[in-house]
């Protein structure tokens, strides 16, 4: 990503300044398609942006260059602010404000779902927290209204990115999306990401052979204490699409889970949670909110 301001406003600081994207073909990519039909596709998809609502949780689409050369070129709305990786590593997140962060990415994925177009590349490095508290959504280089090769990222991909549809189920750019939220869900929770291993295939192996409980969500299944927060991660990362939860139907059921969270230490444990003390008040913890 570049970032650039209008070059008749460079000398003024208080102008406004623009990231500008262009699309990376990496290997996932190349596996599928050239790198021509790849760019092609870019375009193609690029024009889905226009029908962006302005929303506090989505970087604003500026303009599209589709014949710019040797790559057309993605401009954005610049957010400023500490991106959603950054603050997982330096565990800067209570219980409350992880709870806030993910209602406000899927009311992004709300206003961009309702209009038909999906993120495709849902990640922490693709969340910036405005100010340090308001997080959008940024980098739209691989969103649009079709899946298409080099969608996503390894981690966060669904089994359909990877080519893998269940007989008579329709995969949408916007039920990959659900599938990504619930593994950087997983990530907010607990500080770990959900699926990680040593090659590509391995990493594509996990995402395809289980149905919405692979082992680290099972064991938070079986604790009674935890068993709601399962279900909300269960409802994003079913193997069929159709059988996933929408960014609608995810708020709700956070909004219901929210004060099991906020009793819970963070980064979330499987085994212990915070409870109110007789007294009704709450222990202090690093990392409470």
């Amino acid at each position: 990503m570049f970032v650039v301001t209008r070059t008749e406003e460079r000398h003024d600081p208080s102008a406004e300044r623009f990231a500008l994207k262009v699309p990376e073909y990496d290997h996932t990519a190349a596996r599928s398609v050239s790198e021509a039909d790849f760019l092609r596709l870019f375009r193609e998809e690029a024009g889905a942006l226009l029908s962006l609502p302005d929303h506090p949780n989505l970087a604003r689409f500026v303009t599209f260059d589709a014949g710019a050369r040797p790559k057309p070129i993605l401009v954005m709305e610049l957010i400023e602010g500490i991106r959603c990786d950054k603050l997982l590593d330096a565990r800067g997140l209570t219980s409350r404000s992880a709870v806030a962060l993910l209602d406000g990415i899927l009311a992004g994925l709300e206003a961009m779902h309702a209009v038909g177009v999906g993120h495709l590349d849902i990640k922490p490095t693709n969340v910036i927290l405005r100010g340090g508290r308001e997080p959008v959504l940024v980098d739209f280089g691989l969103a649009g209204r079709h899946i298409r090769p080099g969608c996503a990222t390894g981690c966060y991909g669904a089994p359909e990115i990877w080519g893998v549809v269940p007989p008579g189920a329709i995969a949408t750019p916007l039920t990959a999306d659900i599938y990504s939220f619930g593994c950087l869900a997983y990530e907010i929770l607990t500080g770990k990401t959900l699926f990680d291993a040593p090659t590509e295939v391995a990493l594509i192996t996990a995402h395809i052979t289980h149905d919405g409980l692979p082992a680290p969500i099972k064991r938070l299944a079986d604790d009674p204490r935890t068993a709601d927060i399962a279900a909300f991660m269960y409802a994003c990362l079913r193997h069929n699409p159709q059988d996933r939860a929408t960014a609608s139907s995810l708020r709700e059921m956070l909004l219901r889970i929210t004060g099991q969270l906020a009793d819970m230490r963070w980064p979330l444990d499987e085994v212990r949670a915070l409870r109110h003390s007789a007294g009704g008040s709450r222990k202090n913890h690093t990392g409470d909110s």
